[in-house]
């Protein structure tokens, strides 16, 4: 480590604790709250010729933490809403299986097609792509959580939680099918999709 480093660390150790649970406190997220501690402390470094010795550093990385939160606020205040073709999609399908008295079934026709639908689900399941396939079932039949299934096939928790989501969509869309071709769906209903 150069000099710089070396200063620029004693400075901020002991003020880390404090710096990490206010970041966690502003940004809401552990993963924004990294991010923003990340961009905080670049800028810190960078700037670091214009603090000056022998004042309060404590307030002054607080200041530029503040002020990155606040830019980055900001920033994504003045972007526009985005709102993906999926959510507008599993929104329709939710409004049209609540609006639907056909489409839950009664405990006797669960016991009388369990059979058929418990293979009708594993096939729709071993249709989804491998990837997807192995979360959704580690998750959902197996009962694993994000961070164990993220342990077991080696990737990252948003990997994880980004399969799982599009794993549970993919199935989603079989899964309607099924229910339209067993007549659990009215034609009224699937007019309205």
């Amino acid at each position: 480590m150069n000099p710089k480093q070396v200063f620029f660390s004693s400075l901020l150790q002991p003020h880390l604790p404090a710096l990490k649970s206010t970041a966690l406190r502003l940004a809401r997220s552990r993963t924004d709250a990294e991010d923003l501690l990340q961009e905080c402390f670049f800028k810190a470094y960078r700037s670091l010729e214009q603090f000056q010795e022998n004042t309060n550093f404590k307030a002054w990385i607080f200041r530029i933490l503040v002020n990155t939160y606040i830019t980055s606020y900001r920033k994504k205040a003045r972007q526009p809403q985005k709102i993906s073709y999926d959510e507008i999609e599993e929104h329709v399908l939710y409004k049209n299986i609540l609006e639907n008295p056909h489409f839950s079934l009664t405990g006797e026709e669960l016991r009388t097609n369990r059979h058929d639908f418990d293979d009708d689900v594993l096939e729709a399941l071993n249709q989804l792509p491998y990837p997807f396939r192995l979360v959704v079932l580690l998750c959902d039949v197996e009962g694993f959580s994000y961070n164990e299934i993220a342990q077991i096939i080696h990737s990252p928790l948003g990997t994880v939680m980004s399969r799982l989501y599009r794993g549970r969509k993919l199935l989603q869309r079989q899964l309607w099918q099924y229910a339209e071709n067993r007549g659990y769906i009215s034609e009224a209903t699937k007019i309205k999709k």
